[in-house]
């Protein structure tokens, strides 16, 4: 055997192929089903004519995700597995060659066995393109993007693993730990934001999770490749950190003891920080469980305590791989005071979260609504803004929020409970946002602000997109009666189209901020279909005065609309408990026909009273179950406050 230490070993190359070969000819399969052969299965088709994709990673999108997240862990695990192994590691260390350049050697056909398969599968689309006529399935350049960024993203798996394989000893908690670590930024960003609602009022977790946040995990931007640009600024920092990544790995390798098989870290100081990172989304997890379940504040200290011992005593078996240990407390200690000394520092809020409220002269514009889900960042198909910007309604959310803070000194902001929410979005001159969320149990004593805002003619045109749009842009309205009744009509004279328009944009204007956030009367739904094939959709109810009588003079009303005539008879209970929180319609009529002191109605003037004053949620004082002549289904709604029919509270009075 020669002593000269080469960079080339052909005993080691043989050694990988042997041992690592079948999973690039495994991926090399894979990609071959997933795209050539189905291409081919497509083209061959003369039903599939009009299939179309994407791009080239809409072609059997699953079988791709399983390739690209799996087969760069199974190669690390596998071309390091001599780590892991006495003998192999024996037996590789002995060669002589460098670790360096043994590295080199299982970072290099690792790549191999990724990239081969990939320019392979490549080359096989390349040459159905020059034969075939296949460009309404993919373009040259859905090739050339498809090939980078499927190797970039799994050659940055592939990095995370080896990563993950230096400083562990054993193969399976290899593969498990690289899940969790690209899973993790993700997994930590929602745990925290989910939980830190709780130490800070207005934290609205909701808009900070509804960003994209696929791009910061791999994992997760694996789900969604074929929104994956080539040259874009996700790719570049991939590369990056997969050299970052690759070059710890030969760092770490080189300085690793060989005697440290089968352990769970060869690394000493990496296991505390395994234990207390585990034990802390542990803590987050079971934390935001009860929460969520629950909304009490003693369930979720509860399970803030179950969940950290639970995750500190699961960190120390696998250190110890055994689950008889004995629990070093002074740890679980040490981790606790430091969580409190956090919590304060969050909930003493040194940075002036809580209070601070935009001063006029930064505010551009301002977003108001129930929930930031609703909140709809760059819609450009509605001509309707999704801001504020008249100075009126900007200073009016400058004092509601204003007062929210205030209020919140003295009466309860119920982050941890059930209230109805305030979201609001500023949009300041710098560019930057500023974004809050309130829960508030006091929800009543706001009105008389809220209402300033959501009564104003601005407030009405950035919700109802129908007053955005001209008699021209509307090709036909289309009114369904509601409930379990078959009847509609459609519209299309012009003239009829322009006035049914100006009775609703006149009933829209002239909404009340209770007649907003409360819906009495259901009488129909409404489609109104643009020139441009979107559809608005709107519900016409009591409240729509003009509107409905422009219906009765033309003597539409009773072709389109729920009508006393087509109930059979109403059944009417007080509303329980029990009633409110059941799931089934049929269920609920069962229990309010059970009730010995319910209401019958089966007069037509009571009916329609009662069709004019039900409002469509179960969440009235009455329950009603409506029963109609055509149908054996049954709807249920409820009455409530001023809308109580004076015969409902009489009956019940009596009683």
């Amino acid at each position: 055997m020669s002593s000269r230490i080469t960079w080339f070993n052909r005993e080691l190359i043989i050694y990988i192929f042997r041992s690592t070969g079948w999973i690039g000819f495994l991926y090399l399969v894979g990609l071959i089903f997933a795209l050539p052969l189905e291409m081919l299965a497509i083209i061959l088709n003369e039903n599939n004519e009009y299939v179309e994709f994407e791009n080239l990673f809409s072609c059997q999108q699953m079988i791709q995700f399983v390739l690209v997240i799996v087969i760069p862990v199974l190669l690390a695990i596998f071309l390091f597995r001599f780590l892991q192994m006495k003998q192999a590691s024996d037996f590789i260390h002995s060669l002589p060659i460098t670790r360096r350049s043994i590295y080199v050697h299982m970072i290099g056909t690792g790549i191999g066995f990724m990239g081969l398969p990939i320019l392979l599968t490549g080359s096989i689309l390349i040459l159905f393109h020059s034969a075939i006529d296949v460009e309404r399935l993919y373009t040259m350049t859905d090739i050339w993007s498809w090939m980078g960024t499927t190797f970039i993203l799994e050659a940055l798996i592939f990095s995370v693993a080896v990563l993950v394989g230096m400083v562990t000893g054993l193969s399976a908690f290899q593969g498990l730990l690289t899940y969790i670590f690209l899973a993790l930024p993700v997994g930590l960003f929602v745990l925290f934001a989910a939980n830190v609602k709780f130490l800070i009022e207005g934290f609205s977790t909701d808009y900070y999770l509804s960003a994209n946040m696929n791009g910061i995990s791999p994992l997760l931007a694996a789900t969604e490749m074929e929104k994956i640009t080539f040259f874009s600024i996700n790719t570049l920092i991939y590369s990056i950190v997969t050299f970052l990544f690759l070059i710890s790995s030969l760092f770490l390798y080189e300085r690793r003891k060989l005697e440290h098989v089968s352990q769970a870290f060869v690394y000493p100081k990496i296991k505390p920080l395994f234990k207390f990172v585990l034990t802390l989304c542990m803590m987050l997890f079971t934390g935001l469980y009860f929460s969520e379940t629950t909304g009490k504040p003693g369930w979720i200290f509860f399970g803030y305590a179950v969940g950290s011992l639970l995750g500190y005593y699961l960190g120390e078996i696998v250190l110890q791989k055994t689950w008889r240990i004995r629990v070093k407390l002074k740890g679980y200690v040490t981790f606790i005071v430091v969580i409190i000394v956090l919590t304060l520092f969050i909930k003493i809020d040194p940075i002036q979260y809580k209070a601070k409220v935009p001063d006029e002269k930064m505010i551009s514009q301002i977003y108001i609504g129930d929930s930031p889900l609703f909140f709809e960042d760059d819609d450009t198909s509605n001509k309707a803004s999704n801001y504020l910007n008249e100075k009126e309604n900007i200073e009016a959310i400058r004092l509601l929020h204003q007062e929210i803070i205030d209020k919140g000194k003295k009466v309860s902001i119920g982050e941890l409970n059930d209230g109805q929410s305030v979201f609001l979005m500023y949009e300041l001159k710098n560019g930057k946002r500023l974004a809050r969320e309130y829960h508030l149990q006091n929800y009543d004593s706001y009105m008389p602000l809220l209402a300033k805002i959501y009564e104003s003619n601005e407030y009405k045109k950035m919700v109802n997109e129908l007053l955005n749009v001209s008699t021209e842009d509307i090709s036909k309205i289309k009114i369904t009666a509601s409930g379990q009744v078959d009847k509609s009509i459609t519209i299309t004279d012009g003239q009829q189209l322009e006035t049914a328009v100006q009775a609703l944009s006149e009933d829209l204007n002239n909404q009340s901020f209770a007649q907003m956030t409360s819906s009495f009367g259901d009488y129909a739904t409404i489609e109104i279909l643009l020139n441009n094939n979107k559809t608005i959709y709107m519900n016409w109810d009591s409240s729509y005065t003009q509107f409905s009588k422009w219906m009765e003079s033309t003597g539409q009303s009773e072709k389109a609309r729920l009508m006393a005539d087509d109930i059979s008879y109403i059944l009417v209970a007080k509303t329980d408990s029990e009633i409110y929180h059941s799931s089934s319609e049929s269920e609920l009529a069962q229990q309010i026909e059970q009730q010995p002191n319910r209401l019958k109605i089966k007069t037509a003037l009571e009916i329609e009273t009662a069709i004019d004053n039900a409002q469509i949620d179960w969440g009235g004082e009455y329950s009603a179950a409506f029963y109609y002549k055509e149908s054996r289904d049954v709807d249920i709604k409820s009455f409530s406050g001023e809308h109580v029919p004076g015969f409902i509270v009489d009956h019940f009075n009596e009683r």
